[in-house]
């Protein structure tokens, strides 16, 4: 070869090499001039904890990865889930900020350019606070009591923190310790209470609020709480005998309700409606067949509530003992059926009186004695009357009437006097029988006072004008001096007292 053709083909390499580094040069040149994303977003902003933010974003590279991100004033950083922008360089980004706060800045990052967002602040989501119970519960069964704070709609944030459970008197009974709840934005707690008798309690939640989430305070919840854990109880004998009347007893809580109840009998009524009375309807209900049976109550409010109990009875044929009653007047021994008993006119006796069946008595006079319910006031006058004491059986025991013979007596007058009691009293002594503010006996008649022995000798009345009435002892000797009032026609006999004084 020779050295021209050489260096020709030399320089044509040269060409060929200098024009692909240009066209290399070129194109990086190009690329760095190519036009840059104009990226924007659009629904960031102050929020409230656990609502979620929808941000869109525009104008990202197609395809690319989004991370969002915000900081916090106090260095804490919280972030969203990751996307990617669409072919078109779209995106959306949901975001719940889960803590309070100043946010100082939010980015949007890519492998493009990020966008950055600015400050926004975070608030404390509100809450609803509620306690659940059951309506009623059984006295002496463990009942639970659950407590739910909910963050108000639409944030999904869980309240931490405690929860107090009070009563209607503002007494604390119970604190617990929030969980996590099974729906979106709660937290829980519950307890278990065991009522201890039948009554209506109350309950309300107190809930503090944590750092995320506002305090609350449910509404009163109540628990009526009944021996057989519902709302009605039908107490009854389970044994009857025909022919014999017997008290059913229908209990309505809360005892406050007002209505009626109505029984039955295998599902057919036996009675009209009987009216609550503070919570309590009573039948008098006479067994006509011997057999098993249902007896059931039925009540319903004036308030549109109703409900319903019943149990089994078992009625039995044949004669039934008679009920007994034991009547003691207050503060004496019992009284024996039929027999004859002294009460002083104008005088009050009180009687206790029991029967075998639990039922109770009706009081009846035949005579000129009156008798408001079992207390027995004799009349102004001597007479003799009959008190009838009355049962109406139950329980198996069949009625009864016992009668007791009553004879009035005069009324025994009583009187409190200065007067010492008899004895020796020096010469010269002055006496006080009756003081300004005595001289009247229990019935109201004036007492007059004599001497009847050693009169104007040994001793003398002396009236001074105090109203008082005294006695003086003016010799050696006996002196006796008799206070008396006279007597109340056919109610108070007469009254007397005497002393005797002996002047030494």
């Amino acid at each position: 070869m020779s050295n021209n053709n050489f260096q020709a083909r030399k320089f044509r390499g040269l060409i060929i090499r200098a024009t692909a580094a240009s066209a290399l040069l070129l194109g990086t040149v190009g690329i760095a001039a190519a036009p840059a994303h104009a990226a924007s977003a659009t629904g960031y902003g102050n929020g409230v904890v656990g609502i979620s933010q929808t941000i869109s974003a525009q104008g990202i590279c197609p395809s690319a990865q989004l991370a969002f991100t915000a900081q916090y004033s106090n260095g804490v950083t919280v972030s969203a889930p990751l996307v990617y922008a669409d072919i078109n360089g779209n995106a959306t980004i949901y975001w719940a900020p889960t803590i309070v706060g100043q946010i100082t800045q939010a980015t949007i990052g890519s492998t493009c350019s990020p966008v950055y967002l600015g400050g926004a602040n975070i608030s404390q989501t509100a809450t609803t606070t509620t306690v659940s119970t059951p309506n009623n519960a059984q006295v002496g069964l463990a009942t639970q009591i659950t407590v739910t704070v909910q963050s108000n709609s639409p944030s999904a944030y869980s309240p931490t923190g405690q929860v107090v459970v009070k009563n209607v008197s503002g007494a604390t009974l119970q604190t617990m310790g929030l969980t996590p709840g099974p729906g979106n934005g709660q937290g829980y707690a519950y307890y278990w209470w065991t009522p201890p008798a039948s009554g209506t309690y109350t309950f309300q939640a107190t809930y503090s609020g944590d750092t995320n989430a506002g305090s609350s305070v449910s509404p009163q919840d109540f628990i009526n709480a009944t021996p057989n854990g519902t709302p009605i109880t039908l107490t009854h004998p389970t044994t009857m005998t025909t022919g014999i009347p017997q008290t059913l007893i229908a209990t309505v809580y809360p005892t406050t309700v007002q209505g009626s109840v109505g029984y039955t009998l295998n599902g057919s009524p036996i009675s009209a409606s009987v009216p609550l009375v503070n919570g309590v309807a009573s039948f008098q209900w006479t067994p006509t067949s011997a057999g098993a049976f249902t007896l059931g109550a039925n009540y319903t409010t004036n308030q549109g509530g109703s409900g319903s109990t019943s149990g089994a009875i078992t009625v039995v044929s044949g004669p039934a003992s008679s009920d007994v009653i034991t009547v003691t007047p207050a503060g004496g021994t019992s009284w024996s059926p039929n027999g004859t008993y002294v009460l002083n006119a104008s005088s009050t006796t009180n009687f206790n009186v029991s029967t075998l069946s639990g039922s109770k008595v009706t009081l009846n006079d035949s005579g000129p004695c009156t008798s408001p319910g079992l207390l027995v006031i004799t009349p102004a006058s001597t007479a003799s009357c009959i008190l009838s004491f009355v049962s109406a059986g139950g329980n198996g025991y069949a009625p009864a009437t016992q009668n007791y013979n009553v004879t009035v007596g005069l009324g025994q007058q009583t009187a409190t006097l200065a007067a010492p009691q008899s004895g020796k009293v020096n010469v010269g002594k002055t006496l006080t029988l009756e003081s300004p503010s005595q001289g009247d006996t229990n019935a109201g008649q004036n007492i007059t006072w004599k001497i009847t022995a050693g009169k104007s000798k040994i001793c003398s009345l002396v009236f001074p004008s105090s109203g008082a009435v005294n006695l003086k002892m003016k010799k050696k000797g006996t002196c006796t001096v008799v206070g008396s009032a006279p007597g109340v026609p056919n109610v108070w006999s007469a009254y007397s007292v005497t002393r005797s004084y002996k002047g030494v």
